[in-house]
């Protein structure tokens, strides 16, 4: 409410919602021809934004020639529109949301590093529900009332069931909450909705067939992880030096929960891991770790 842009447009866009080949028309616009079907001219986001400020919720889901194409933007300030002759000149504030960790994309060869520090100005981080249970009551008021708005019936969370609700762990985010929270509007009879009828619905929601995290195996993790990323290349070959990027993200995580348990202690954390502190440090700086203590 205090900037130069806050009477200025707001424009929202989920990246992960548009297919792939609509990515630049529905953010840089098309023109009349320019493509079967483009029968009249369509403004893109950047163009309703103008002036103001676009959001680009869900950044990490972008395809890679639609990244290269927002680079542009951000470095030489214009853009082109899908069939045009001539760049237009960009008059935007960027802001991008992601709940995929850009680092790891980066390092598997899935996000731009160079657009990733274009992006990364001025980063905040919003921890997952989990970590702010505290929220849940607020969240659960307001989701109420924006149900209420749209016509299902007005109700209450007992004390319990908000309880109830703060002891789940939430790997949907505030998303899945609201969707929980009006699923109980609609199949609840009573006024109030208690922490058995909370508990009962997320007894539904726990998949009884999967596997417990500590029976898996490294390698059987691992082989799933890379049989995911081979999958999300629908078929095409994957970037060159893939396998240094997969020891990079074993190797990432593995420092990291090494010098947690040893509260920064490069000198500990070296001789848990088996290699020499000289070559830690070297690794630590090499993948962009922060640690605390050296000794």
């Amino acid at each position: 409410d205090l900037g130069s842009r806050r009477s200025a447009p707001f424009v929202p866009i989920n990246m992960a919602a548009i297919p792939r080949n609509l990515v630049e028309s529905e953010l840089f616009g098309h023109e009349k021809g320019a493509f079967v079907g483009a029968d009249t001219r369509m403004p893109g986001r950047f163009e309703q934004a103008e002036g103001g400020s676009l959001f680009l919720d869900e950044v990490g889901d972008m395809p890679p020639e639609a990244q290269t194409r927002l680079l542009r933007v951000l470095q030489d300030g214009e853009y082109l529109p899908v069939g045009a002759n001539r760049p237009v000149r960009a008059n935007v504030r960027i802001i991008a949301a992601t709940n995929h960790n850009l680092q790891h994309l980066m390092q598997q060869g899935l996000f731009r590093e160079d657009l990733f520090y274009r992006l990364n100005v001025v980063p905040l981080r919003l921890p997952p529900l989990r970590e702010r249970t505290e929220d849940i009551g607020p969240l659960v008021n307001h989701f109420l009332k924006r149900a209420a708005d749209g016509g299902l019936p007005l109700k209450r969370f007992t004390p319990d069931a908000i309880r109830a609700l703060a002891a789940w762990n939430w790997p949907g985010n505030v998303r899945e909450l609201e969707n929980l929270v009006r699923r109980l509007l609609v199949l609840v009879g009573e006024d109030s909705i208690s922490a058995e009828m909370v508990e009962a619905e997320l007894a539904a929601m726990r998949p009884e067939d999967a596997p417990p995290l500590e029976s898996d195996s490294l390698s059987q993790s691992v082989d799933q992880h890379i049989r995911r990323y081979f999958e999300t290349l629908n078929g095409a070959m994957p970037p060159q030096g893939l396998h240094a990027r997969v020891l990079r993200e074993v190797e990432y995580p593995l420092i990291i929960a090494t010098l947690e348990i040893t509260r920064g202690n490069q000198v500990k954390a070296a001789d848990i891991l088996g290699i020499n502190r000289n070559t830690l440090r070297k690794r630590i700086r090499e993948l962009g770790i922060w640690s605390g203590r050296q000794a």
